[in-house]
């Protein structure tokens, strides 16, 4: 596996199911349980879309199911263009100008970045209702400022 950073590429010798789920630990959350809290918010029960950090958009989905050890997970905002190669090979193009061709449909790869779209619609209009609510449950930040 090679992760990409802005200044520097790398090569890792753990799986991208480590690598996800220690990115996800950092977030105090463990991939198995983002994966599950997506199915039960999304109703998507195959290959969902992760939030590791809603917050700064750190959404995310795999390319094939999440609990194989290689499943490749793309970061939903860095994905600048799709590109159809071939029947089962798709091109990526990301926003820093770099590329990842996929052996998988043109088709499966939009449908993911739509279903992630819906997921962060989801997951936003849910955390609004519960803000909206928050201040008969608990005490928010706006009590704490003005008392």
């Amino acid at each position: 596996m090679i992760e990409y950073e802005e200044a520097d590429d790398y090569e890792t010798t753990w799986s991208a199911q480590k690598v996800m789920d220690i990115t996800c630990k950092e977030f105090g959350i463990s991939l198995r349980g983002l994966i599950e809290g997506s199915r039960m918010l999304s109703g998507i029960t195959h290959k969902p879309p992760i939030a590791i950090d809603r917050l700064s958009g750190m959404y995310f989905f795999p390319v094939e199911s999440p609990l194989r050890k290689a499943c490749t997970w793309i970061a939903h905002s860095h994905v600048l263009e799709v590109e159809k190669l071939d029947n089962h090979l798709t091109r990526l193009v990301f926003k820093n100008g770099r590329d990842l061709v996929l052996e998988i449909s043109y088709a499966t790869i939009i449908n993911q970045l739509y279903r992630t779209a819906q997921y962060r619609y989801l997951l936003s209009n849910k955390m609004e209702h519960i803000l909206e609510a928050s201040q008969y449950v608990a005490e928010s930040k706006w009590h704490r400022q003005h008392r």
